[in-house]
């Protein structure tokens, strides 16, 4: 059909075409014709400007006194005149220009015949006055010469004769004084000579007055006149013809433009139209989708490149075949069955379908079919195809990814979240139970950041594997977060069912897992919900289950608690002090507060412990051992440690000015903030702001955070101390530090728990641990300081045991800044 169009707008063409070049020919003519018009013209007008010329000439010469003329050049221009009356009068003038032309040729030729029988006659006439002046001459001088003549008569003679030659030098000749002197002639003397002479002078003077009356008839009647008058005809004929002949030529130059822009137009279409059939041919023949023909029976008509390679079957094995030979029996029937009703209703059809090649194998293709017509009947169909195996293969990968964690290969929250959707409403009527457990990796954010995330990564992955061995195969385990996992167990025997495999998972985890070059040591709080008991929504047993990991945390972790409504209230309070404290800095809720360190042998002040309180607008006062832990868990610790660590430089500079036994001043540094990747950079910056030395900051960091990672550990404080910063080590004893790795760590100072100090000097064991520990410290050539002294009797044993200094409420409670000032200025 497309065809057929094509060829029909190809004829049009040919002839727009022919069209075109007949206009071309026309507009070529004519422009001859025109050209040859405006050289006539030009001929013509330079005739006439010639004959006019001529025709002054010819006035010159008639207004010419009788002298000796060259008669050559006059009848030169004579001819002149008569060949451009010639060229005037020519067959072709009179066909060009009508009646009126030819009556002002008649008349200028009228006026020409005159002025030649002037010219004819001047020239006759004049040269006999010529002829006559020379004669007079003679008799003039043979009357003189022969006759005895008085003086008078001789000059009467010459005056005549003189007087009739001033004609001859253009001045006007007195004939009234030649008539005179010819009168006195006559009477004078009447010899034949004389008679003579007489006869001559009236000849010129008649001459004479006949070339005055030939000047007269050239003014009255002139020929350059007639020549304007033609002239201006010929012009005016001119400038309107040439109008005319303009509006035809730019009528046939818009014909032919008119039809040079529909030319244009039709071949750009026409090679638009030819590029789309060679597009659509170089698509069909080498696109990625598979294009297959067949007639109205099915049968396979063509096939492209693409399906061969597609299939796997040669076009021999296509061709005349029906479409099934691709079928696989995976497509659903009902799809078949919606193309045969589209195409039999002569709509387009659009699916997909699961096909198998020839070697057997399954591929997807997005199909598109669609009936041709010819006269409006249905002669063959179309199918374009596309391969999306990828795509499917890639939008399951997705689907996988949407569901499963990419790291351990568990199911993920959303996983987890349609799993329990989809099992609780049958297990409502099984009247069945489900335990769901929330577990947290302790410490885990510490261990990523300090020995990087690929460590982090196969920690995690191989924490999977351990809690996996403690499940069934029915109980699933998924990672809901950065090193948070959810095992929801299904129809478990009963509440304790869920406790055993709590304590199972824990117990696996006692021995320490080896991730390439480090042992570590990982420790589990698992939060226990239940369904029904807890709750029937999927969601909140999830949300219950953390909360009571929480719960474990907070009991000190490595271990496991189930969930109690009370915890949901603590959840809350929680999620309260996490929102107010993102803001406690900005709106200076956070502030600082220092309590004095002191020799135990003469009560001398010689440090401070940097303290940190929390008065929230929201919350009122939170204490330190409940907001440090959610500021480390949530990472605003590192904001508020460089807060801390920069108000107690500033602040220490006041002191020591107040106090000259002042010597340091003890900050805690969190472990999260110590093995911050900038930490010692951001510290340094302060001290070189605040312009303190760094021999007079005394870095607290409890003992628990350093036995994590002692590698790491012992690197960093090498560093600090190197730079000048005084380490120590905070609540010792209540950690598990090895004496071996103790000996080792660069440490100024070991500072004795309160936990130790609170039952001294009555409680044996506490007397015990507290004296070893001092004689640990002096062993090792550390300062030991004794905090929570709060009784004198405390005091007094530290002090008989060489304890070197001491800190508690029995000498100072923490003081505001202010406070200690005056306090100081006391002591």
């Amino acid at each position: 059909m497309k065809k057929g169009i094509f060829f029909k707008r190809i004829d049009a063409i040919s002839l727009l075409l022919y069209t075109f070049i007949f206009f071309l020919v026309i507009l070529f003519i004519y422009l001859v014709k025109v050209n040859r018009h405006i050289d006539n013209f030009s001929n013509y007008n330079d005739t006439i400007h010639e004959l006019k010329i001529i025709d002054k000439e010819f006035d010159n010469f008639l207004l010419q006194q009788a002298t000796f003329i060259n008669y050559d050049k006059i009848n030169k221009s004579m001819q002149k005149f008569d060949e451009g009356m010639l060229f005037l009068d020519s067959e072709i003038s009179h066909e060009l220009f009508p009646k009126k032309y030819n009556l002002l040729l008649e008349k200028i030729e009228k006026l020409y015949k005159i002025k030649v029988t002037s010219m004819e006659y001047f020239k006759s006439e004049n040269s006999q006055l010529l002829y006559s002046i020379h004669y007079l001459f003679e008799i003039n001088n043979a009357i003189i010469k022969t006759n005895n003549l008085n003086k008078k008569t001789v000059t009467i003679l010459n005056n005549t004769l003189l007087n009739l030659m001033k004609y001859y030098t253009n001045s006007r000749v007195d004939r009234a004084h030649i008539y005179k002197n010819i009168k006195y002639l006559q009477n004078y003397n009447s010899n034949e000579s004389v008679e003579l002479f007489i006869e001559h002078v009236n000849n010129n003077l008649i001459r004479i007055e006949e070339f005055n009356k030939i000047k007269n008839i050239q003014k009255e009647d002139r020929i350059v006149r007639v020549l304007e008058d033609l002239h201006q005809y010929l012009i005016t004929e001119y400038q309107e013809n040439i109008i005319i002949e303009k509006i035809i030529l730019i009528m046939l130059f818009a014909f032919a433009l008119i039809i040079l822009v529909a030319l244009i137009i039709m071949s750009k279409n026409s090679t638009k139209l030819k590029d789309e059939l060679l597009g659509f041919k170089t698509a069909v023949e080498n696109g990625d989708n598979s294009v297959i023909i067949t007639d109205i029976n099915s049968n396979i008509t063509y096939i492209n490149d693409v399906v061969i390679n597609e299939t796997g079957y040669s076009s021999a094995e296509l061709l005349g075949q029906n479409p099934r030979i691709l079928k696989s029996g995976m497509t659903v029937e009902s799809d078949y069955q919606e193309l045969r009703k589209a195409l039999d209703g002569g709509k387009k059809w659009e699916g997909e379908f699961k096909n198998r090649r020839k070697d057997g194998t399954i591929f997807y293709e997005k199909a598109s079919i669609m009936p041709i017509y010819h006269d409006n009947k249905i002669t063959h169909y179309l199918a374009i195809k596309l391969n999306i195996t990828n795509y499917v293969e890639e939008k399951q990968k997705v689907e996988h990814m949407a569901y499963f964690d990419a790291l351990t290969e568990l199911p993920n929250r959303l996983s987890v979240e349609k799993y329990l959707k989809d099992r609780l409403p049958i297990a409502k009527r099984n009247s069945s139970k489900f335990a769901i457990l929330f577990i947290d990796l302790d410490r885990f954010k510490i261990i990523n950041d300090t020995l990087g995330h690929d460590v982090g990564d196969e920690l995690l992955i191989g924490c999977a594997a351990r809690i996996r061995k403690a499940l069934r195969d029915s109980d699933l385990l998924a990672r809901v977060g950065g090193d948070e996992f959810v095992i929801v167990m299904e129809a478990p025997n009963s509440d304790f069912s869920a406790a055993h495999v709590c304590k199972k998972i824990i117990n696996l985890f006692h021995t320490p897992i080896k991730i390439k070059d480090h042992t570590l040591s990982i420790t589990l709080s698992i939060g226990v919900s239940m369904y029904p008991d807890d709750n029937s929504d999927y969601k909140k047993l999830i949300k219950f289950a953390d909360i009571a990991m929480y719960e474990a945390k907070d009991s000190g972790k490595n271990t496991y608690r189930y969930y109690q409504s009370r915890l949901s209230i603590d959840a809350h309070k929680r999620l309260n002090m996490e929102q107010s404290l993102k803001t406690a800095l900005e709106n200076s809720e956070i502030y600082m507060m220092y309590q004095p360190q002191y020799l135990l042998k003469n009560r001398e002040i010689v440090g401070l412990e940097a303290l940190v309180r929390w008065e929230s607008e929201a919350l009122g006062f939170v204490p330190p051992d409940l907001f440090i832990p959610i500021a480390e868990d949530t990472g605003a610790i590192v904001e508020i440690g460089l807060f801390i660590f920069k108000r107690a430089c500033l602040d220490f500079l006041v002191f020591a000015k107040e106090c000259a036994t002042l010597k340091n001043i003890s900050i805690n540094i969190s472990a999260v903030q110590l093995y911050q990747d900038t930490f010692i950079s951001d510290i340094m910056g302060i001290v070189k702001d605040v312009e303190i030395e760094p021999r007079v900051i005394q870095l607290e960091i409890t003992e628990t955070h350093i036995m994590k990672n002692i590698d790491q550990s012992m690197k960093l404080l090498e560093e600090l101390q190197e730079l000048g910063f005084r380490i120590s080590i905070d609540d010792f004893g209540t950690g598990h530090s090895s004496l071996r790795y103790l000996k080792l760590f660069p440490i100024n100072e070991l500072k004795i728990d309160k936990s130790f100090i609170d039952d001294l000097p009555d409680s044996k064991d506490d007397s015990a641990i507290t004296s070893a520990i001092i004689t640990l410290s002096k062993s090792l050539e550390y300062i030991n300081v004794a905090e929570g002294i709060e009784l004198e009797e405390q005091e007094a044993f530290l002090r008989e045991h060489n304890c070197s200094i001491g800190q508690g409420y029995l000498f100072s409670k923490p003081k505001l800044k202010d406070d200690l000032i005056e306090f100081l200025k006391a002591n």
